[in-house]
């Protein structure tokens, strides 16, 4: 990853540009999109053009807003004071929103939650929480951030590699806010940044952390299998092989999480993914429209997680393995 001297300059520039055009020709692409849409019989393209329209609208007005704020706190003088700091969150909150109200919306997708009381009780009341969610693709992870921010008034920080970071609103508002961006070389640095995100959690914050390290794919339960007895870790292997919808957990991010915040309680959160982690084709061909998205919440409270580090691994898997049975359970209504 360029460094951000180097970095912030042209990818600002670049998705300036992109998404002034796309704004000022919002009703010709649409318009194209939708008359070959209808000439064709196929609505994929007008549906996908419209949810890209509503991000680089978004994405334009982020920026715009981030400039703003930035001359606000005195060339950024001010931007860690409280003040500046909840005008970022009302900022996230409306950027991640839009577009997850987009992709609901021309998606037509039905969204189905497992009722869970005592998450539900968890994530309303004040104090710091630790949310282990399952990977499954971008959509999901937006839907997610989007129903902590808005519908629980949490204040997510979120642990993602840094190569998330080329979208210049994500990497704006990511190093104004505490989220933890990571480059992946560095697991020393990683560590780091987990334990002093997770350290700084207020009381509405809730760090959101997917210990599988990246979107579930089939290719990718493979090759996660293929690593892990290439590196000998056979029980890790065994307990990975009875993992038929997630990746196997990888421990040392969700250990220092729990490590560095000893009173934080932790939520599992899962769902039936929309399809959308796979290459750009498959996503074409199997764009979930018209489809239902399960989701499903658990509540441990930190006096019923384990102390071991050891142990904790085994909890985390013991998790994980719920966490595909539930998924199956779905696959199968």
């Amino acid at each position: 990853m360029p460094p951000w001297w180097l970095r912030r300059p042209l990818s600002i520039t670049a998705w300036l540009i992109l998404s002034t055009v796309c704004v000022l020709l919002w009703p010709v692409l649409a318009g194209i999109a939708q008359v070959i849409g209808a000439l064709t019989g196929d609505r994929r393209l007008a549906i996908m053009t419209r949810i890209f329209l509503t991000y680089f609208g978004r994405e334009l007005m982020t920026l715009v807003t981030c400039g703003f704020l930035w001359l606000l706190s005195g060339a950024g003088l001010f931007m860690r004071t409280g003040w500046m700091q909840a005008l970022h969150w009302r900022l996230l909150r409306w950027f991640v929103g839009g577009i997850a109200d987009a992709t609901i919306g021309e998606l037509g997708i039905q969204v189905r939650e497992d009722a869970s009381q005592e998450a539900d009780r968890a994530l309303a009341d004040d104090g710091p929480l630790i949310v282990f969610s399952r990977h499954a693709g971008p959509g999901d992870t937006i839907l997610l951030i989007d129903r902590l921010l808005t519908h629980f008034d949490r204040r997510p920080s979120v642990v993602f590699k840094e190569a998330i970071a080329l979208d210049p609103s994500i990497d704006l508002i990511a190093h104004r806010l505490p989220h933890a961006l990571l480059d992946l070389d560095d697991r020393a640095e990683c560590e780091a940044r987990i334990a002093r995100t997770t350290r700084a959690l207020g009381e509405r914050g809730v760090l959101l952390l997917f210990p599988e390290g990246g979107n579930f794919t089939p290719e990718r339960r493979r090759s996660a299998l293929s690593s892990l007895r290439r590196r000998g870790r056979w029980e890790a292997v065994r307990r990975g092989e009875q993992l038929e919808h997630v990746l196997p957990p990888k421990p040392s991010g969700a250990l220092t999480a729990l490590a560095s915040n000893p009173t934080a309680g932790v939520i599992f959160a899962a769902h039936t993914g929309l399809g959308l982690a796979a290459y750009p084709r498959e996503i074409w061909r199997e764009l979930p429209v018209g489809g239902t998205l399960y989701t499903r919440m658990w509540f441990v409270p930190r006096s019923e997680v384990p102390e071991d580090e050891d142990e904790r691994s085994k909890w985390l898997n013991d998790w994980w393995q719920l966490i595909d049975n539930w998924i199956e359970g779905r696959h199968l209504e």
